[in-house]
């Protein structure tokens, strides 16, 4: 028995980004993504196959095929095509499936491992979901069949290694299979898909979860592909309907926020889930690698979304909003080259925001992903109406409704929704409260509505709505502290409502420090940019210092993300 959603992304349909920084953000992607010469995409593929291979071949991770994040290019142009209207894009990803299938031997191996066939999957069924390729299901069977007779069983147990696999033809990662193919089936009714996605479940790695969100033993395994594990769980649950699944789900996001995550919502120093013993405050002294930014976002906000259709809860909203302002949202753009994004930097002695060593990698496959995502992840609607979790600028259209929100927040406190109807009718608005708002405020048509609005949960609006009417929320902003542990209490990040805040580290500069925390408005400013802060200095510095969001810090500038409170300066 399949399991009921309670609510519903628009699948790459309805939703309309507004100008604004996430616009910016997809239209950069859209157009060098969709300017990747697709014989170069195809070169390995038909060099490994001794056919003709025109253009240049890629880079780095894709030095030999671009296998490793074909279906990803796939998937990401062609649910960036149907959000954008961009149907050259669909069709430049119809095109390079039909050039690779063309490198296929007869018998349908693809000669992939699990990690590059998961992907494959995903591109595939997406082609079919959002593009309408119908080729692209003859073709997803074709590669499966053979998967199904080639791929190697063996498993390691989820202990202390960093990836999970067996010896013969690379199967570490397998566990992140069952996601894709369960979607498969959903789409084709096809037993092939339900039947291999069960055979790679991840019931070793997932069983503590079922119990709690505090794990006895907490493994250093490879952290995006471990949290991207609990998709297959999401999905697991949507196939069978097993409340177990939706445990896993809900104990391993709280494990998540509890123990791994950093102020900005990226997780995973050197790669690895830490052991909730003061390891990832430890982090900030060792490692300059704290988060796969693109990846990780893309398994983070996945979940997320996975878990607010299936509960209806606005709090797993949050994750997603920090991520998109301080993770994916503060990242560099994947060049043309294929430099790109990897690791967020937040080391305690300065970071950096700065391109991987190689060119192409995992992340360059994720970033489309996720930002194309961004259409699919800014509003919901259910029987009663519309629910918005993100306040970015965007317009969506719903039975006859058309809703439109505009807003500089963060960088305003203030945002105003009209509506245009096709006829007068009763429905609900619902707005994510975000957990660190209190005070949340709502207007119709100027007059103050009482509604609840509790952090973590849904302020809802029901009444009859006309064109032009007007909703105005304001949703107060307060700088904070948050310790990056339990251990490291003065060992903090500074925000404001959900935005990380940096301090600019150029020569000359110390990093901010406060001995008492209840000076923190005092001491930190705010001037006539906003969300930019002045520090109130205590003594005499050199140069001006100021604090501003993570995400406005340009590549290779160096800033602080966390502060050792209390510790002595250096003269």
């Amino acid at each position: 028995m399949n399991a009921k959603t309670v609510l519903h992304p628009f699948n790459y349909d309805g939703v309309r980004l507004l100008p604004g920084r996430m616009l910016d953000q997809v239209e950069n992607a859209r157009a060098m993504y969709g300017a990747i010469p697709n014989d170069d995409i195809l070169h390995g593929f038909r060099r490994g196959t001794g056919l003709p291979a025109p253009g240049r071949g890629m880079r780095g991770w894709c030095k030999e095929t671009s296998g490793v994040i074909f279906g990803q290019l796939l998937s990401g142009m062609v649910r960036m095509g149907k959000a954008t209207g961009d149907g050259a894009l669909v069709e430049k990803a119809a095109l390079l499936m039909e050039g690779w299938a063309r490198t296929l031997p007869p018998d349908g191996d693809s000669g992939m491992r699990c990690y590059e066939f998961e992907k494959l999957v995903c591109g595939l069924v997406d082609l079919h979901e959002f593009g309408g390729v119908d080729g692209a299901v003859r073709l997803l069977e074709r590669a499966t069949l053979a998967a199904v007779k080639q791929f190697d069983r063996t498993r390691m147990r989820a202990d202390n290694f960093f990836f999970q696999g067996g010896a013969d033809r690379g199967t570490r990662e397998w566990y992140t299979l069952p996601e894709n193919l369960y979607r498969a089936y959903l789409l084709t009714g096809n037993p092939l898909y339900r039947g291999f996605a069960d055979e790679w479940l991840y019931h070793d790695y997932w069983a503590p979860f079922a119990v709690g969100a505090e794990p006895n033993n907490v493994v250093p395994v490879h952290a995006y592909s471990h949290v991207n594990s609990f998709s297959s769980a999401a999905m697991a649950y949507a196939v069978s309907g097993e409340e177990r699944y939706l445990r896993i789900c809900i104990n391993a996001y709280d494990f998540m926020q509890r123990t791994q995550c950093y102020a900005t919502g990226g997780f995973g120093p050197d790669e690895r889930l830490m052991p909730p013993d003061g390891s990832l405050g430890r982090s900030l002294d060792l490692y300059a690698g704290q988060a796969e930014i693109p990846c990780g976002t893309w398994a983070g906000t996945k979940l997320s979304r996975y878990l607010m259709g299936f509960t209806g809860e606005a709090r797993f909203g949050d994750w997603i909003e920090t991520m998109l302002y301080n993770a994916i949202g503060a990242a560099l753009p994947t060049e043309p080259d294929g430099r790109s994004y990897y690791y967020g930097d937040y080391r305690i002695s300065s970071g950096v925001k700065q391109y991987y060593w190689h060119e192409w990698p995992c992340c360059s496959g994720t970033y489309i992903q996720t930002v194309a995502d961004y259409h699919n992840i800014v509003c919901f609607h259910d029987e009663r109406g519309l629910l918005v979790n993100l306040y970015v600028p965007f317009e969506v259209r719903w039975r006859g409704v058309t809703l439109r929100q505009e807003t500089l927040f963060p960088e305003s406190e203030t945002i105003r929704l009209w509506l245009t109807v096709d006829q007068p009718g009763a429905f609900a608005l619902r707005f994510r409260v975000p957990a660190w708002c209190t005070g949340m405020s709502i207007a119709v048509n100027g007059e103050s509505v009482s509604a609840a609005a509790s952090p973590g949960g849904w302020a809802s609006v029901e009444r009859s709505w006309q064109t032009n009417d007007e909703v105005t929320l304001r949703l107060p902003m307060r700088l904070r502290l948050l310790p990056v542990d339990r251990q490291h209490s003065d060992r903090v990040a500074i925000l404001c409502g959900p935005v990380v805040l940096a301090q600019d580290e150029a020569c000359c500069r110390r990093p901010f420090a406060l001995e008492d925390v209840a000076q923190l408005e005092s001491r930190l400013v705010c001037d006539a940019v906003p969300l930019r802060f002045n520090v109130a200095d205590t003594a005499p510095e050199r140069h001006r210092r100021w604090l501003q969001p993570l995400y406005r810090f340009p590549g290779f500038w160096p800033y602080w993300v966390y502060f050792d409170l209390k510790a002595p300066p250096l003269y």
